[in-house]
C-alpha cells in the first residue's frame, strides 16, 4: 500500500489518484477550495433554485433527501432559512434505525418542513440485505439504493424537478472532480456512484435470483422518459457552498441536533452515522476490502482542516480501526440469520489477502476475538 504524504488515504481507495508528489486527489481537491469563488458559486445555486422552484407556491420548491444526520439537518436549514425556499424532505427508513436517529429526524422536521418517511417491506429488505452481504459484502445494500431511488420516484410522481443532496462525495473524498462545471446527478451518475454496485447488479435484474419485480419497486430508478417529462435535476449543495462539516456541525447543534454519548465503533467521532446500527459492519468490510476504514476517513478530513497532525491521525486510526464490531453483533447476526462462524467465512470471502497477515498455509491469522492484522506498510 502507498499512502498520501499529507493525509492517511491509501492507494487502495477506489477512485483515488496520486500526483507526482505523492499527494492524493482528496487533498488536491481540498486545496482547490481556496481557489474557488464561492460567492459566485452561491449565485449559481440561487439561479438554479429560482429556475426550478414553484413559481406560484402550488408545489414544493425542491426535495431534500434526509436521514436526520448532521448533513441533512444543515441542508434543510440552509435551503429553508438561509435561502428562503420550501423543501419537501424525504427519508428512506432503514430497518436498523437507532433511537437517536429517530430523535434527530424529529428535530429536523421541527425546522418547519413537511416530511415523507418511506418504510420498505421488511421481508424484502432483509432478503436484499442478505444478498448484498453474501454477494457484495454490503448488508446495507437496500438502504444504499433506496436513499437514491425513493427521492427520485417521489420527485417524478409529484412533479418536483429539483433534488438537493449534501456534500459532493467525489470532491470531498478524492475522485478528481471539476466543480467549476455544473454537477448534475442523473441516472448514469447514480448507477456509477450513488447506489453502490448498481453498475454491477441492478435491482430490476434481481428476478433471476428469485425476487419478484413487484417487490423491487422501491429500489428501481425511474425511466429516462419519466425523468425527462418532469425535468428532474439533482445537485450537490457542496458544489455551490464551501462544505465544512465542522462549522456545519456547530450550526446544527444549536438547532437541536444531538451527538451520541459514545464514539462510533471503527472510528473516534460521535457525530456521524448516528441514525443506523449496522454502519459499523459496512465500515468493517471496507477495511477488509481496501485496508482502511471510517477512522481513516475522519482523521484525513481533520488533517486537511488542520485540526490534527498526520501523526495524531495515524495514532487514532491504529487505536480504533480494523476490529470486528461488537455492540450490535448479536442483533446483526440474528437479523441476517447467520452464526458467528458463517459471518467470519463471509468476511474471509471479501478480505484482500494481499493486505493482511497469514500463516505458512496462507490462512488469515486471527486473535482471540477473531480480528485480523494488516501487514505493516510504510505510511
Amino acid at each position: 500500500m502507498k499512502y498520501c504524504k499529507l493525509c492517511l488515504y491509501p492507494d487502495t481507495k477506489p477512485q483515488l489518484e496520486f500526483n507526482n508528489d505523492g499527494i492524493c486527489s482528496a487533498c488536491t481537491n481540498f486545496k482547490k477550495k481556496s481557489e474557488i469563488n464561492w460567492e459566485q458559486k452561491r449565485k449559481e445555486l440561487e439561479e438554479i433554485l429560482k429556475k426550478f422552484s414553484s413559481k406560484d407556491s402550488s408545489n414544493y420548491d425542491c426535495i431534500i433527501p434526509v436521514s436526520g444526520g448532521k448533513d441533512s439537518t444543515f441542508q434543510t436549514y440552509f435551503i429553508k432559512e438561509e435561502l428562503g425556499y420550501n423543501p419537501l424532505v424525504i427519508n428512506f427508513h432503514p430497518l436498523d434505525q437507532t433511537n437517536l436517529g429517530k430523535k434527530n429526524l424529529e428535530n429536523l422536521k421541527n425546522l418547519g418542513v413537511d416530511c415523507i418517511e418511506f418504510s420498505p417491506n421488511p421481508i424484502i429488505y432483509k432478503k436484499l440485505a442478505k444478498f448484498g452481504l453474501m454477494e457484495l459484502g454490503d448488508y446495507q445494500w437496500p438502504e444504499h439504493i433506496g436513499i437514491f431511488t425513493i427521492p427520485i420516484q417521489i420527485a417524478v410522481k409529484n412533479k418536483i424537478p429539483l433534488i438537493i443532496w449534501g456534500e459532493n462525495p467525489q470532491f470531498e473524498y478524492g475522485k478528481p472532480t471539476d466543480i467549476s462545471k455544473q454537477t448534475l446527478l442523473d441516472k448514469e451518475w447514480n448507477e456509477k456512484n450513488g447506489g453502490y454496485f448498481l453498475d454491477k447488479i441492478k435491482p430490476q435484474d434481481m428476478t433471476k435470483y428469485g425476487f419478484d419485480l413487484m417487490d423491487l419497486k422501491p429500489y428501481i430508478y425511474p425511466s429516462d422518459e419519466e425523468i425527462r417529462e418532469v425535468g428532474v435535476t439533482g445537485i450537490f449543495l457542496g458544489t455551490y457552498i464551501e462544505w465544512n462539516i465542522f462549522k456545519q456541525l456547530e450550526i446544527v447543534k444549536k438547532l437541536g441536533f444531538s451527538e451520541d454519548s459514545e464514539i462510533r465503533e471503527g472510528t473516534y467521532d460521535s457525530w456521524e452515522n448516528l441514525d443506523v446500527k449496522f454502519t459499523s459492519f459496512h465500515d468493517y468490510f471496507k477495511f477488509l476490502k481496501f485496508g482502511f476504514g471510517r477512522a481513516t476517513d475522519h482523521a484525513s478530513i481533520e488533517i486537511r482542516h488542520g485540526r490534527i497532525t498526520r501523526h495524531q491521525g495515524l495514532e487514532l486510526v491504529k487505536k480504533h480501526e480494523g476490529k470486528i464490531p461488537t455492540k450490535y453483533l448479536s442483533e446483526f447476526l440474528e437479523q441476517a440469520e447467520l452464526s458467528r462462524e458463517q459471518f467470519i467465512e463471509i468476511c474471509d470471502k471479501f478480505t484482500n489477502l494481499d493486505l493482511f497477515k497469514k500463516d505458512e498455509n496462507g490462512k488469515l491469522l486471527r486473535d482471540q476475538e477473531g480480528n485480523i492484522e494488516k501487514i505493516s506498510f510504510d505510511n
